[in-house]
């Protein structure tokens, strides 16, 4: 009992200065949901929402920095709150006294929260849609981008060979090549899997290649003198070495990997984020529009979050 009575006073123990930031931050917060339920719209506005969805956000994003402020006792927490509360006090107040006239191109809070009210139903399948597309040419650029890396990174004419192509190629942007996939394969999900594969499997291949050429010499003796062949010194040797670095690369691969898909599906795949941005836009709703780039941003960002803790609690050491 004492152990978790110490624990909880340790959680909630911040610097004093902290306190003042955390109450200026939550202040701020405070400040939003009272304009957002007392604040008037100015009269020409055509375009009203209920406010339920933004203060549902604003509420789970002030319990998101409650919980990550009293964790991590960074000072930058509460600087990031209260540059995101202000920034919506000021969204909400230039929106409703009128100094926003253009309901098309820029929504209120509430309209363009709203959106996920709406269309929850249509947000979830496309998110899926862009998952299921992403891990299929992710995890398949990966897996073969680190054995075809591996063996020219051990093998000098393999390297001599592929390292130039690869050269080449990485220079080319991978939504480039999507014209030409959509025409040659089967189906635009094919297409789409491609362009992700072709973002992922170069960078991948180059980055290994470039870590097995790291690795100590001293290493590499000790195992031949073992009698490790070449299969083994690959999986038992030169991929435990390389896997850190490895699953460091991840998480950028992934955001490049992203933004490609979501230009993939612009260009014809009927499911997934990217689509749902591009058919809203074609329809001349900009608070859908909005409402996907700021659900690829969100599904980002999460992305990020789960690999870098895969990271931290997987690989126990570093090269």
């Amino acid at each position: 009992m004492r152990n978790l009575l110490s624990g909880i006073t340790a959680f909630f123990h911040l610097e004093k200065r902290m306190y003042i930031e955390f109450a200026i931050a939550t202040i701020l917060f405070g400040v939003n949901i009272i304009l957002t339920l007392t604040m008037g719209y100015y009269s020409e506005h055509k375009a009203y929402y209920p406010s339920n969805a933004f203060i549902v956000v604003l509420i789970i994003a002030w319990l998101v920095y409650a919980v990550n402020l009293f964790w991590s006792k960074k000072k930058s927490t509460s600087d990031i709150a209260v540059v995101l509360f202000g920034f919506f006090i000021l969204w909400e107040v230039s929106y409703k006294l009128g100094f926003i006239h253009n309901d098309l191109l820029i929504p209120s809070p509430e309209g363009l929260f709203h959106v996920f009210v709406e269309k929850p139903t249509e947000i979830r399948d496309d998110v899926v849609g862009s998952v299921k597309i992403l891990l299929d040419g992710f995890l398949m650029a990966v897996i073969l981008g680190t054995l075809l890396g591996l063996l020219a990174g051990w093998v000098e004419r393999v390297r001599e060979v592929l390292l130039p192509i690869s050269n080449v190629i990485t220079l080319i942007p991978p939504l480039m090549f999507s014209a030409y996939l959509i025409m040659i394969l089967p189906t635009f999900r094919a297409a789409a899997i491609a362009v992700i594969f072709f973002a992922v499997f170069w960078p991948t291949f180059q980055g290994t290649v470039a870590r097995v050429g790291q690795i100590d010499k001293k290493i590499i003796e000790a195992a031949k003198t073992m009698g490790v062949g070449t299969v083994g010194m690959l999986f038992k040797v030169i991929f435990p070495y390389c896997l850190p670095g490895i699953i460091g690369s991840v998480s950028k691969s992934l955001r490049g990997a992203f933004m490609c898909l979501s230009g993939a599906e612009m260009l014809g795949i009927n499911i997934g984020i990217g689509f749902f941005i591009e058919k809203y836009k074609s329809f001349a709703d900009y608070r859908c529009v909005l409402a996907g780039i700021l659900t690829v941003g969100v599904v980002t960002t999460l992305f990020d979050i789960v690999i870098n803790k895969i990271e931290k609690t997987v690989i126990k050491w570093k090269d």
